[in-house]
């Protein structure tokens, strides 16, 4: 910014504010100035410390004319506004500041004056005499412009609204995009010119930004702070903000200089019905509505109170009919509740009302989306139920003593799904524990739930035999009862767990037992959950028809139910479907249409895998800028719902893209943290995952050296040959390989084998000249003594082709028959009998007439390669093939 424009003089001049660059703020500055185009009165009305007075002397510096600053901060009567504006007037008020006549006169002095923008500076305390002041100035004196700023609106006639509201906040990772992501950088760098953005650290100085609110007070005292507390020790410590924004410059106000005085000063303008109002509303955690507020508030008029906290800028209106506050009024409000309600009668209503509404809705469908206000205010009035029902020995919570804990259990069943989904998963397994231990007798109906919750919560951290003993002891109770629904539910998680710790037959067992309980009961939700983790089932087992036919019917089921989110859950299992059998264009729409479902449901968990599953597409299609975008996503979302395994196989493929992207620094940064994680965990197919991520930073850095130093090069190119291999061995049991295993694993596999052969293009020439080559998902092939044969534009061609050598590799010599292969190749197709076996035989005839007439046999069963044959998968670039 460039010297004012305008001549800016007056009384008390706030000249430190034009000390430092003004940030952001352009289209507020544009709704100033049509606002003073058309009204001679406008007032900047918002909270303490979000700018109003920073924003008024920059208007006024641009603006062409005259231009008059009057800080009335110091101004508490009609006699005291008068003599400060005179003085800034350089006027004498010859009959005395508290003449009747005082403010006329200085409305003719103004007069005098011709056309001026008088800026008058924290009018909030005596926003009550604004029509003897300004009332009566713009009468007297026609060609002046007011420019009021206050946390108060003063509510005459003509005026001019503009409220001021935060900097805008970074969304995702775009710090310096953001006005308030510019404000903290530059006042941080003041503070230490050594301090500079870096990718490790944009991440959570994004978060403490967006914790700041958007505050410029809060943001610049934040910065103060930085050399000494570093941005983790700010974020750690902002649930005492009051104490830790404070040591602010010496040349401010006194009022501003730390954000509790600024907030005192706010909190003094209050009548007493307003403060035991404002206390009360800093119950509410966060967004609330007028009816939650009718049912805590103590005021006769409710919405009065609430409307005079709005007018003094304490209550925010957050959209959608909710209300809101700043944290650190929420804070401030806090520090007050004992001397303005010291029975804690408003505690009592927050929590009787929100546990009361969360046992309503213990029975509905946990698929239900929870509305964010139900859920933080639930978990706020159950951690006080808790901290209640802990302090009492449990003979002695009884119901007639409102001691009951059945309340609190349906209140955190009622809550406990979006809580997973949502995170932040500490927070659940807190409730958990703390519900666990106060509620050791209450009926099987909940007891038997509750142990399956914490069941979920354990199998989601990887604490894999807390899980599974948490689900027996939840089987057993239930079976003793005869509460054969909840049995069901809690075998299929049983089932779960078995499935992902990759014990086939046992989660198999579950889900069978699990369909046979829920037999004649009609339960569609729970016959369509067991429908998807069967369809899941099978796909690992790579029968990928069987697969498709139970996520199909799964599907169905879910529709005819309405259950949202498993039917997110099985379009993205459709999608990695269709992903591993080479149909991509396909797997994207399955992705898109899960992700958006998931986004309907709020499981922010599910979403974040969601887009994990788009960023391995995007990377297998060397859209290398998309993946890394989606893959950041994910793991940011990741981080907060605790599920560990995730959150480690999101670590590794956004290392994997990094590598291909050539930043080895930041790849190999991600994939020590994955490691550790498994190392921990003791997961053996993330841990394989993990150990070919670490091939893709070796293949960079082989591409990095392979001119310097070709023998490393190859090293390397070997060690990544080691890994794949390792992938592909079978157990030390003599079980499947990881590669069997894992979609993951597969899908890793891929990637790496391409970008392997892209670097080792005489990779082929190893392959036997006598046998039939594949290519991923039967793309390219070529047969043997043959050329390579390109199916990517035939689809029949190539799931025919894939189809017949999965059958070989699984049952040598054993037919596919018609049935069989008409629905691989034509999934989801009814097709009458004879037209399917006459497309059969055309498609046959032309796989034969393409190089594999001598190994493709027709036989009683079927159609099957020759069992002799060998069959060699080349996972490396072929000649003509795309890079």
């Amino acid at each position: 910014m460039g010297p004012p424009s305008a001549t800016f003089r007056g009384f008390d001049i706030p000249r430190p504010e034009l000390l430092t660059p003004f940030v952001g703020r352009d289209a507020d500055l544009e709704r100033i100035r049509a606002l003073v185009g058309s009204k001679r009165l406008v007032t900047l009305w918002g909270p303490a410390g979000i700018g109003k007075t920073r924003l008024a002397v920059e208007y006024a510096c641009r603006e062409a004319g005259e231009s008059l600053f009057v800080d009335l901060s110091s101004a508490r009567s009609l006699g005291t506004v008068c003599e400060t504006v005179a003085r800034a007037l350089d006027v004498i008020l010859s009959d005395g500041r508290e003449s009747d006549q005082a403010s006329i006169r200085l409305g003719r002095a103004l007069a005098a004056r011709g056309p001026l923008l008088l800026v008058l500076d924290n009018f909030e305390r005596i926003a009550s005499l604004a029509v003897e002041t300004v009332g009566r100035w713009l009468v007297e004196a026609p060609e002046v412009r007011l420019l009021v700023c206050s946390r108060e609106r003063l509510r005459l006639r003509g005026e001019g609204i503009l409220e001021l509201g935060p900097l805008s906040l970074p969304a995702d990772a775009e710090l310096a995009a953001s006005e308030a992501g510019k404000l903290f950088l530059l006042k941080a760098q003041a503070e230490d010119d050594s301090f500079e953005l870096t990718d490790e650290n944009a991440p959570r100085i994004a978060e403490l930004v967006q914790k700041l609110e958007g505050i410029p007070l809060a943001i610049e005292l934040a910065a103060v702070r930085l050399p000494l507390l570093g941005v983790e020790g700010l974020i750690s410590r902002l649930g005492k903000r009051l104490d830790v924004l404070a040591g602010g410059f010496r040349d401010a106000e006194p009022r501003q200089a730390t954000l509790r005085a600024a907030l005192e000063w706010s909190w003094d303008l209050l009548t007493e019905e307003d403060q035991r109002a404002l206390v009360e509303c800093a119950l509410f955690p966060g967004a609330f509505s007028l009816s939650s507020a009718e049912a805590v508030l103590s005021a006769k008029d409710v919405l009065g109170r609430l409307d005079s906290l709005r007018e003094k800028s304490l209550l925010r209106v957050l959209g959608s009919g909710k209300l809101g506050l700043f944290e650190c009024v929420r804070e401030l409000a806090d520090e007050h509740a004992a001397e303005v309600d010291p029975g804690l009668r408003a505690e009592a209503r927050h929590t009787e009302h929100f546990l009361g509404l969360a046992s309503e809705r213990h029975e509905q469908s946990p698929d239900d989306p929870l509305e964010a206000e139900l859920r933080d205010n639930v978990v706020a009035a159950l951690k006080r139920e808790l901290d209640r029902l802990e302090q009492v020995p449990s003979r002695e919570r009884r119901p007639t003593a409102g001691l009951a804990p059945e309340r609190a259990v349906r209140a955190l069943l009622a809550i406990e799904p979006a809580l997973a989904r949502r995170g932040p998963a500490d927070l659940l397994l807190e409730l958990l524990e703390r519900t666990l231990h106060i509620a050791p007798d209450i009926p099987p109906g909940l007891s038997a739930p509750l142990l399956a919750a914490r069941g979920r919560a354990a199998q989601v951290r990887g604490r894999t035999d807390e899980a599974r003993a948490r689900f027996d002891q939840g089987i057993e109770l239930a079976k003793a009862s005869g509460l054969s629904a909840i049995q069901a539910a809690i075998v299929t998680d049983l089932g779960v767990l078995h499935h992902e710790q990759r014990e086939l037959s046992q989660a198999r067992a579950c889900y069978d037992l699990a369909m046979s309980l829920l037999a004649g009961q009609r339960d569609r939700r729970a016959e369509g959950r067991l429908l998807a983790n069967l369809g899941a089932l099978l796909h690992d087992l790579r029968q990928y028809e069987a697969a498709r036919e139970r996520y199909q019917d799964a599907l169905r089921v879910l529709g005819d139910a309405g259950v949202v989110r498993l039917q997110g859950i099985v379009q993205v299992n459709v999608g990695v479907l269709e992903q591993e059998q080479g149909d991509l264009s396909t797997a994207l729409a399955h992705y898109e249409v899960g992700l958006r479902l998931l986004e309907r449901a709020g499981d922010r968990r599910l979403e974040a895998i969601a887009l994990g599953n788009l960023g391995t597409l995007q990377h297998e299609r060397s859209q290398l800028a998309s993946a890394r975008s989606y893959h950041e996503r994910a793991l940011l979302a990741l981080r907060t719902t605790g599920d560990v395994r995730s959150e480690t196989l999101a670590r590794g493929r956004l290392a994997m893209v990094l590598a291909a992207l050539g930043d080895s620094t930041a790849s190999r940064r991600l994939l020590a943290e994955a490691e550790l994680a498994v190392t921990s965990g003791g997961d053996a197919l993330a841990a394989a995952f993990v150990d070919l991520a670490w091939g893709a930073a070796e293949l960079s850095a082989a591409e990095a050296q392979e001119a310097r130093d070709p023998q490393g090069g190859r090293a390397l190119l070997q060690h990544v040959r080691q890994r794949m291999e390792r992938a592909h061995r079978a157990s030390a049991t003599g079980g499947p390989s990881p590669a069997e295993l894992s979609d993951d694993v597969r899908i890793g596999l891929r990637i790496l084998s391409a970008a392997l052969g892209r670097l080792s293009a005489e990779a082929a020439e190893e392959l036997s000249a006598d046998a039939l080559v594949i290519a991923p998902n039967a793309g390219r092939y070529r047969p043997p003594g043959g050329d390579w044969e390109d199916l990517h534009q035939h689809p029949v061609l190539r799931r025919l082709l894939f189809a017949l050598v999965e059958q070989r590799g699984a049952r040598p010599g054993v037919g596919l028959s018609l049935e069989e292969i008409q629905r691989a190749v034509w999934p989801g197709e009814r097709i009458q009998v004879d037209a399917a076996a006459n497309r059969i035989y055309v498609a046959v005839s032309k796989l034969r007439r393409r190089g594999l007439r001598d190994f493709l046999r027709s036989q009683d069963d079927g159609y099957a390669l020759d069992p002799n044959l060998e069959v060699q998968r080349f996972d490396g670039a072929t000649p003509g093939s795309d890079p």
